[in-house]
């Protein structure tokens, strides 16, 4: 059964889950930072509700969540038929699920969703309409989880500070990512796209691991933090850093 969904822009998740599971009586199905959804049987409607990607109050998007590929394809058609935009996105992940879409917009710019959640996932992504902020998209992560994950072989943590920033001064058993071809970088050495990934660079100013991180999220990879302090936090920290290629 297709439902109708309504993405509304707030200020206060947490605050607006509380305003909202009083007025459904029911709790959110996914309660995240920054993000919740409610999924409402009485009338049929996903509410899904957003902070800090636009306006509080306004609406971020609205839409139509089908239960299968099949019915987005066919609904997609339709609309195509009748002569208004569609733009069809390939399968990727945003709001803690992959999904399959098409969007149309109708003319004072609202855009509309028709889409199929195919699984969820522990990573927001990033949405197709933009906007997402940087510490939904790419968790911020503490340094006893940067430091665990060194010895962790099941999570691999990236050095995205940039030519030459490796060779001067890294995290112990971090990869090298060059900022040009991530996402071939990220195929060749890492094993599947929900495996834990860390990002740090140089320091709270750097912006490599925001860049690397981006386009990891928008390469499908749904389970990335950010250690926003980089190697000098690490250094701050009292740990000791490796140096060479």
């Amino acid at each position: 059964m297709s439902r109708f969904q309504l993405s509304l822009n707030v200020d206060d998740v947490d605050a607006s889950v509380e305003f909202y599971s009083g007025l459904f009586g029911i709790g959110p199905a996914k309660h995240r930072p920054g993000y919740a959804n409610f999924v409402v049987a009485d009338p049929p409607m996903k509410l899904v509700i957003v902070e800090n990607e636009g306006e509080p109050g306004s609406i971020n998007h609205v839409g139509i969540e089908f239960d299968s590929g099949e019915e987005v394809a066919t609904k997609t058609e339709q609309v195509a038929a009748a002569g208004l935009p569609v733009e069809v996105d390939d399968a990727h992940t945003c709001c803690f699920a992959t999904q399959e879409k098409a969007w149309t917009q109708d003319l004072d710019g609202v855009p509309w969703e028709m889409y199929v959640v195919v699984a969820d996932t522990p990573g927001f992504g990033a949405s197709p309409r933009g906007g997402t902020p940087l510490d939904v998209m790419l968790p911020p992560v503490d340094i006893d989880e940067l430091r665990a994950a060194t010895q962790d072989d099941a999570t691999v943590v990236i050095d995205a500070q940039g030519p030459g920033g490796y060779e001067i001064a890294h995290v112990p058993g971090a990869l090298n990512f060059g900022l040009d071809d991530v996402e071939g970088q990220a195929a060749r050495l890492i094993d599947d796209h929900d495996q834990r990934i860390i990002l740090y660079c140089t320091d709270a100013d750097c912006r490599g691991a925001e860049f690397v991180g981006t386009l990891l999220v928008e390469a499908g990879y749904t389970n990335i933090g950010r250690y926003a302090a980089g190697v000098a936090g690490w250094r701050e920290a009292g740990l000791e850093v490796a140096s060479g290629a």
